[in-house]
Protein backbone atom coordinates (compact mmCIF):
# COMPACT_ATOMS: atom_id res chain seq x y z
CA UNK A 1 0.00 0.00 0.00
CA UNK A 2 1.81 3.16 -1.10
CA UNK A 3 0.13 6.55 0.70
CA UNK A 4 0.68 9.88 -1.41
CA UNK A 5 4.02 11.52 -0.20
CA UNK A 6 3.94 14.82 0.36
CA UNK A 7 7.26 16.69 0.53
CA UNK A 8 6.27 18.57 4.00
CA UNK A 9 5.98 22.66 4.33
CA UNK A 10 3.70 23.33 1.44
CA UNK A 11 3.90 26.92 1.96
CA UNK A 12 7.22 26.29 -0.23
CA UNK A 13 5.27 26.75 -3.36
CA UNK A 14 3.82 30.46 -2.61
CA UNK A 15 7.34 31.25 -2.30
CA UNK A 16 8.22 31.95 -5.42
CA UNK A 17 11.81 33.71 -6.49
CA UNK A 18 11.24 37.27 -8.44
CA UNK A 19 13.40 36.25 -11.20
CA UNK A 20 11.10 36.49 -13.92
CA UNK A 21 9.61 34.36 -16.49
CA UNK A 22 11.53 31.94 -18.51
CA UNK A 23 10.16 30.43 -21.96
CA UNK A 24 11.47 27.17 -23.14
CA UNK A 25 10.20 27.13 -26.54
CA UNK A 26 13.57 26.09 -28.23
CA UNK A 27 15.61 23.56 -25.88
CA UNK A 28 16.74 21.45 -28.35
CA UNK A 29 17.27 21.50 -32.30
CA UNK A 30 13.64 20.06 -32.31
CA UNK A 31 11.98 23.29 -31.50
CA UNK A 32 8.25 24.54 -30.87
CA UNK A 33 7.99 25.20 -34.08
CA UNK A 34 8.56 21.81 -35.14
CA UNK A 35 5.58 20.32 -33.25
CA UNK A 36 3.59 23.34 -33.98
CA UNK A 37 1.57 21.88 -36.09
CA UNK A 38 0.75 18.56 -33.41
CA UNK A 39 1.23 19.89 -29.82
CA UNK A 40 -0.13 23.42 -29.55
CA UNK A 41 1.28 26.14 -27.45
CA UNK A 42 -1.75 26.23 -25.29
CA UNK A 43 -1.45 22.48 -24.24
CA UNK A 44 -2.55 23.06 -20.50
CA UNK A 45 -6.02 22.91 -21.87
CA UNK A 46 -8.65 20.50 -22.63
CA UNK A 47 -8.73 19.08 -26.35
CA UNK A 48 -7.91 16.10 -27.63
CA UNK A 49 -4.34 15.44 -28.82
CA UNK A 50 -4.34 15.73 -32.71
CA UNK A 51 -3.78 12.71 -34.19
CA UNK A 52 -4.19 10.22 -31.51
CA UNK A 53 -5.66 6.59 -32.61
CA UNK A 54 -5.55 2.61 -31.88
CA UNK A 55 -2.65 1.05 -30.27
CA UNK A 56 -0.87 -1.47 -31.82
CA UNK A 57 2.07 -3.70 -31.27
CA UNK A 58 3.72 -1.89 -33.93
CA UNK A 59 3.62 0.77 -31.96
CA UNK A 60 5.80 -0.45 -28.82
CA UNK A 61 3.12 0.12 -26.46
CA UNK A 62 0.06 -2.23 -26.09
CA UNK A 63 -3.35 -1.81 -24.22
CA UNK A 64 -3.01 -3.59 -20.64
CA UNK A 65 -5.31 -6.34 -19.91
CA UNK A 66 -6.56 -4.52 -16.88
CA UNK A 67 -7.97 -1.63 -18.63
CA UNK A 68 -4.95 0.71 -18.76
CA UNK A 69 -5.26 3.03 -21.70
CA UNK A 70 -2.43 4.91 -23.45
CA UNK A 71 -1.53 5.79 -26.65
CA UNK A 72 1.26 6.28 -29.09
CA UNK A 73 0.68 7.42 -32.48
CA UNK A 74 3.11 8.87 -34.91
CA UNK A 75 3.79 12.80 -35.25
CA UNK A 76 5.25 14.01 -38.95
CA UNK A 77 8.79 13.47 -39.21
CA UNK A 78 11.23 16.24 -39.86
CA UNK A 79 14.94 15.78 -41.71
CA UNK A 80 16.09 15.48 -37.97
CA UNK A 81 13.61 13.47 -35.58
CA UNK A 82 10.45 11.81 -35.22
CA UNK A 83 8.09 12.04 -32.02
CA UNK A 84 5.21 10.42 -31.14
CA UNK A 85 2.50 11.70 -29.01
CA UNK A 86 1.93 9.46 -25.57
CA UNK A 87 -0.71 9.74 -23.59
CA UNK A 88 -2.08 8.17 -20.22
CA UNK A 89 -5.84 8.24 -18.85
CA UNK A 90 -7.08 8.71 -15.93
CA UNK A 91 -10.03 9.89 -13.69
CA UNK A 92 -9.33 13.69 -13.89
CA UNK A 93 -8.12 14.13 -17.27
CA UNK A 94 -5.95 12.51 -19.50
CA UNK A 95 -1.93 13.65 -19.67
CA UNK A 96 0.39 13.03 -22.46
CA UNK A 97 3.47 14.50 -24.22
CA UNK A 98 5.47 14.57 -27.82
CA UNK A 99 8.26 12.20 -26.91
CA UNK A 100 11.08 11.82 -29.68
CA UNK A 101 12.25 8.32 -30.69
CA UNK A 102 15.49 9.09 -28.89
CA UNK A 103 13.31 8.79 -25.67
CA UNK A 104 11.01 5.63 -24.09
CA UNK A 105 7.68 6.48 -22.72
CA UNK A 106 5.66 4.25 -20.10
CA UNK A 107 2.29 4.82 -19.18
CA UNK A 108 1.90 3.98 -15.71
CA UNK A 109 -1.99 3.79 -14.83
CA UNK A 110 -3.98 4.45 -11.31
CA UNK A 111 -3.03 1.22 -9.20
CA UNK A 112 -0.24 0.28 -11.44
CA UNK A 113 2.61 1.05 -8.48
CA UNK A 114 4.80 1.64 -11.62
CA UNK A 115 5.16 5.31 -9.85
CA UNK A 116 7.03 7.08 -6.85
CA UNK A 117 4.79 10.08 -6.20
CA UNK A 118 1.01 10.67 -8.18
CA UNK A 119 -2.09 8.77 -9.07
CA UNK A 120 -1.16 8.20 -12.63
CA UNK A 121 1.62 8.92 -15.76
CA UNK A 122 4.06 8.70 -17.80
CA UNK A 123 7.56 7.55 -16.81
CA UNK A 124 10.49 8.97 -19.67
CA UNK A 125 13.76 7.74 -20.55
CA UNK A 126 16.30 8.99 -22.68
CA UNK A 127 17.60 5.57 -24.17
CA UNK A 128 21.08 6.53 -24.11
CA UNK A 129 21.50 6.97 -20.57
CA UNK A 130 22.82 4.25 -18.21
CA UNK A 131 19.73 5.12 -15.71
CA UNK A 132 17.62 7.75 -14.43
CA UNK A 133 13.77 8.74 -15.15
CA UNK A 134 11.38 11.19 -15.39
CA UNK A 135 8.20 11.02 -13.98
CA UNK A 136 5.12 12.98 -15.23
CA UNK A 137 2.49 12.24 -13.25
CA UNK A 138 -0.91 13.86 -12.14
CA UNK A 139 -1.16 14.82 -8.02
CA UNK A 140 -4.17 15.49 -5.99
CA UNK A 141 -1.63 17.33 -3.47
CA UNK A 142 1.84 18.06 -3.96
CA UNK A 143 3.77 20.16 -1.27
CA UNK A 144 7.67 21.09 -1.08
CA UNK A 145 10.48 21.20 1.37
CA UNK A 146 11.34 24.69 1.52
CA UNK A 147 14.90 24.49 3.39
CA UNK A 148 17.46 25.18 0.41
CA UNK A 149 15.01 25.50 -2.42
CA UNK A 150 15.28 28.04 -5.07
CA UNK A 151 12.03 28.60 -7.37
CA UNK A 152 11.58 30.24 -11.01
CA UNK A 153 8.35 31.00 -12.60
CA UNK A 154 8.72 29.64 -16.11
CA UNK A 155 6.27 29.33 -18.93
CA UNK A 156 6.25 26.16 -19.80
CA UNK A 157 3.98 24.26 -22.91
CA UNK A 158 1.96 27.68 -22.95
CA UNK A 159 1.26 28.18 -19.44
CA UNK A 160 2.82 29.51 -16.02
CA UNK A 161 5.15 26.48 -14.77
CA UNK A 162 7.29 26.74 -11.26
CA UNK A 163 11.02 25.02 -11.72
CA UNK A 164 12.26 24.14 -8.60
CA UNK A 165 16.14 23.50 -7.74
CA UNK A 166 17.56 22.44 -4.38
CA UNK A 167 21.18 23.24 -2.73
CA UNK A 168 21.91 25.16 -5.74
CA UNK A 169 22.12 22.21 -8.00
CA UNK A 170 23.02 22.18 -11.70
CA UNK A 171 19.55 21.11 -12.84
CA UNK A 172 15.80 21.18 -11.64
CA UNK A 173 14.39 18.85 -9.23
CA UNK A 174 10.44 19.00 -10.00
CA UNK A 175 8.54 21.25 -12.28
CA UNK A 176 5.05 21.89 -11.43
CA UNK A 177 2.12 22.76 -13.76
CA UNK A 178 -0.41 25.77 -13.21
CA UNK A 179 -3.49 24.78 -13.83
CA UNK A 180 -6.77 26.14 -12.89
CA UNK A 181 -7.11 28.64 -9.32
CA UNK A 182 -9.15 25.82 -7.26
CA UNK A 183 -6.58 22.93 -8.85
CA UNK A 184 -2.96 24.31 -8.61
CA UNK A 185 -0.16 21.98 -9.32
CA UNK A 186 -2.15 18.88 -10.50
CA UNK A 187 0.70 18.13 -12.92
CA UNK A 188 3.96 17.47 -11.73
CA UNK A 189 7.48 16.68 -13.29
CA UNK A 190 10.05 14.81 -11.25
CA UNK A 191 13.24 13.19 -11.69
CA UNK A 192 15.34 10.62 -9.90
CA UNK A 193 18.81 8.79 -10.23
CA UNK A 194 19.93 11.22 -13.06
CA UNK A 195 23.52 12.09 -12.78
CA UNK A 196 24.56 10.34 -15.88
CA UNK A 197 22.29 12.40 -17.85
CA UNK A 198 23.84 14.61 -20.84
CA UNK A 199 23.06 18.24 -21.15
CA UNK A 200 21.72 16.89 -24.22
CA UNK A 201 19.49 14.83 -22.13
CA UNK A 202 18.40 17.67 -20.05
CA UNK A 203 17.72 19.84 -22.85
CA UNK A 204 15.54 16.67 -24.32
CA UNK A 205 13.92 16.19 -21.29
CA UNK A 206 12.97 20.38 -21.45
CA UNK A 207 11.67 19.62 -25.32
CA UNK A 208 9.31 16.76 -24.29
CA UNK A 209 7.85 19.14 -21.38
CA UNK A 210 7.27 21.70 -23.24
CA UNK A 211 4.71 19.69 -25.33
CA UNK A 212 2.66 18.70 -22.14
CA UNK A 213 -1.20 18.86 -22.40
CA UNK A 214 -3.84 17.74 -19.75
CA UNK A 215 -7.25 17.18 -21.62
CA UNK A 216 -9.59 17.45 -18.48
CA UNK A 217 -12.15 16.55 -21.16
CA UNK A 218 -10.95 12.46 -21.37
CA UNK A 219 -11.69 10.63 -18.34
CA UNK A 220 -11.62 7.07 -17.32
CA UNK A 221 -11.96 4.71 -14.35
CA UNK A 222 -11.85 5.86 -10.28
CA UNK A 223 -8.89 6.46 -7.63
CA UNK A 224 -8.87 6.74 -4.13
CA UNK A 225 -8.31 9.80 -2.20
CA UNK A 226 -7.02 10.43 1.02
CA UNK A 227 -8.95 11.51 3.87
CA UNK A 228 -7.97 12.16 7.54
CA UNK A 229 -11.26 9.60 8.46
CA UNK A 230 -9.19 6.95 6.73
CA UNK A 231 -7.05 6.47 9.77
CA UNK A 232 -7.39 5.65 13.65
CA UNK A 233 -3.69 6.51 15.60
CA UNK A 234 -5.39 4.61 18.56
CA UNK A 235 -5.37 1.29 16.79
CA UNK A 236 -2.75 2.63 14.31
CA UNK A 237 -4.72 1.48 11.10
CA UNK A 238 -5.18 2.96 8.10
CA UNK A 239 -8.16 2.34 5.38
CA UNK A 240 -7.51 2.88 1.58
CA UNK A 241 -9.33 1.57 -1.48
CA UNK A 242 -7.42 0.42 -5.07
CA UNK A 243 -8.84 -0.72 -7.95
CA UNK A 244 -12.20 1.21 -8.19
CA UNK A 245 -14.73 0.62 -10.91
CA UNK A 246 -18.67 1.33 -10.86
CA UNK A 247 -18.95 -1.66 -9.18
CA UNK A 248 -16.37 -2.33 -6.65
CA UNK A 249 -12.91 -1.97 -5.37
CA UNK A 250 -10.55 -3.46 -3.29
CA UNK A 251 -10.28 -2.14 0.58
CA UNK A 252 -7.03 -2.23 2.51
CA UNK A 253 -6.85 -2.66 6.15
CA UNK A 254 -3.60 -2.02 7.14
CA UNK A 255 -2.06 -1.53 10.89
CA UNK A 256 1.26 0.25 10.23
CA UNK A 257 2.49 0.49 14.14
CA UNK A 258 2.51 -2.33 17.02
CA UNK A 259 -0.03 -1.35 19.85
CA UNK A 260 0.00 -4.01 22.92
CA UNK A 261 -2.55 -5.62 24.11
CA UNK A 262 -4.76 -5.23 20.72
CA UNK A 263 -6.99 -7.59 18.68
CA UNK A 264 -8.43 -6.41 15.87
CA UNK A 265 -11.11 -8.05 13.42
CA UNK A 266 -13.53 -6.68 10.97
CA UNK A 267 -16.38 -7.95 9.34
CA UNK A 268 -18.22 -8.25 5.55
CA UNK A 269 -20.50 -5.41 6.66
CA UNK A 270 -19.98 -1.50 4.98
CA UNK A 271 -21.65 1.24 4.02
CA UNK A 272 -21.40 3.92 0.74
CA UNK A 273 -22.22 7.85 1.09
CA UNK A 274 -21.96 9.79 -1.81
CA UNK A 275 -20.75 13.36 -1.82
CA UNK A 276 -23.85 15.58 -2.59
CA UNK A 277 -22.98 19.91 -2.68
CA UNK A 278 -21.46 20.16 1.29
CA UNK A 279 -23.08 16.61 2.37
CA UNK A 280 -22.84 13.32 2.23
CA UNK A 281 -25.75 11.35 2.03
CA UNK A 282 -26.33 7.17 2.01
CA UNK A 283 -26.05 5.43 -1.36
CA UNK A 284 -30.11 4.24 -1.59
CA UNK A 285 -30.36 0.20 -1.48
CA UNK A 286 -32.05 -1.33 -4.60
CA UNK A 287 -32.98 -4.18 -2.54
CA UNK A 288 -35.15 -4.65 0.84
CA UNK A 289 -33.60 -6.04 3.96
CA UNK A 290 -30.34 -5.99 2.32
CA UNK A 291 -27.93 -8.38 4.84
CA UNK A 292 -24.05 -9.45 5.34
CA UNK A 293 -22.95 -12.88 6.72
CA UNK A 294 -22.22 -12.41 10.31
CA UNK A 295 -18.50 -13.42 10.05
CA UNK A 296 -15.24 -12.23 11.93
CA UNK A 297 -11.83 -11.67 10.22
CA UNK A 298 -8.76 -11.45 12.40
CA UNK A 299 -6.54 -7.89 11.18
CA UNK A 300 -3.08 -9.20 11.19
CA UNK A 301 -0.52 -7.33 13.94
CA UNK A 302 1.54 -4.93 11.80
CA UNK A 303 0.28 -6.13 8.46
CA UNK A 304 -2.40 -5.94 6.36
CA UNK A 305 -5.45 -7.54 4.94
CA UNK A 306 -7.06 -6.84 1.29
CA UNK A 307 -10.87 -7.13 1.10
CA UNK A 308 -12.24 -7.15 -2.36
CA UNK A 309 -15.97 -5.59 -2.45
CA UNK A 310 -18.38 -5.79 -5.08
CA UNK A 311 -21.21 -3.51 -4.35
CA UNK A 312 -23.75 -4.20 -7.25
CA UNK A 313 -26.07 -6.76 -5.38
CA UNK A 314 -26.80 -4.08 -3.00
CA UNK A 315 -26.31 -0.63 -4.09
CA UNK A 316 -26.21 -1.47 -7.91
CA UNK A 317 -23.66 0.33 -10.46
CA UNK A 318 -22.32 3.67 -8.99
CA UNK A 319 -22.83 7.29 -11.13
CA UNK A 320 -19.65 9.00 -11.05
CA UNK A 321 -19.00 11.34 -8.25
CA UNK A 322 -16.96 11.53 -5.01
CA UNK A 323 -17.87 8.86 -2.52
CA UNK A 324 -16.71 7.08 0.65
CA UNK A 325 -16.61 3.34 1.76
CA UNK A 326 -17.09 3.15 5.91
CA UNK A 327 -16.06 -0.44 7.69
CA UNK A 328 -16.21 -0.94 11.34
CA UNK A 329 -12.89 -2.62 13.43
CA UNK A 330 -13.09 -3.75 16.97
CA UNK A 331 -10.49 -4.66 19.53
CA UNK A 332 -11.83 -7.96 21.49
CA UNK A 333 -8.69 -7.55 23.33
CA UNK A 334 -9.68 -4.57 25.31
CA UNK A 335 -13.13 -6.13 26.00
CA UNK A 336 -14.29 -8.64 28.58
CA UNK A 337 -16.21 -11.42 26.81
CA UNK A 338 -17.50 -9.40 24.04
CA UNK A 339 -19.07 -6.57 26.47
CA UNK A 340 -17.54 -3.29 25.54
CA UNK A 341 -15.58 -4.28 22.70
CA UNK A 342 -14.34 -0.85 21.75
CA UNK A 343 -15.43 0.33 17.93
CA UNK A 344 -13.63 2.17 15.43
CA UNK A 345 -14.74 3.54 12.40
CA UNK A 346 -12.56 4.18 9.11
CA UNK A 347 -13.45 5.79 6.34
CA UNK A 348 -11.85 5.76 2.72
CA UNK A 349 -12.93 8.45 0.18
CA UNK A 350 -12.54 7.76 -4.04
CA UNK A 351 -13.83 9.52 -6.95
CA UNK A 352 -15.21 7.74 -9.80
CA UNK A 353 -15.25 9.78 -12.99
CA UNK A 354 -17.60 9.86 -15.80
Amino acid sequence: MKKLVFILAISALAGLSACGQKTYTETTERSAEQTAGTVPADTLTAGSVPGAGQVTEADGMTEADNGEHSARTAMPEDDRTMADVVSVGGPYGQISAAVPETWCAEAACVDSGKLMYGLYGLILKPKDAEKGQIELFYADSFGVCGTGLSEEEIILAGKKAHMGTYDNREHWDFITYEGKEDQRFRIVAQHTDCSSWTEENWAEALSILDTVRFDESKTEGGAGQYIPESEDYNIAVMMSVSHVTAGGCTVHLRQYDKREGTDLNYGEAYTLERLAGDSWEKVPEIIEDGAFTDIEFSLPPEGEAEIEIQWEWLYGKLDAGTYRITKTVWDTGKGNAHVNIPLYLLKAQFYLAE
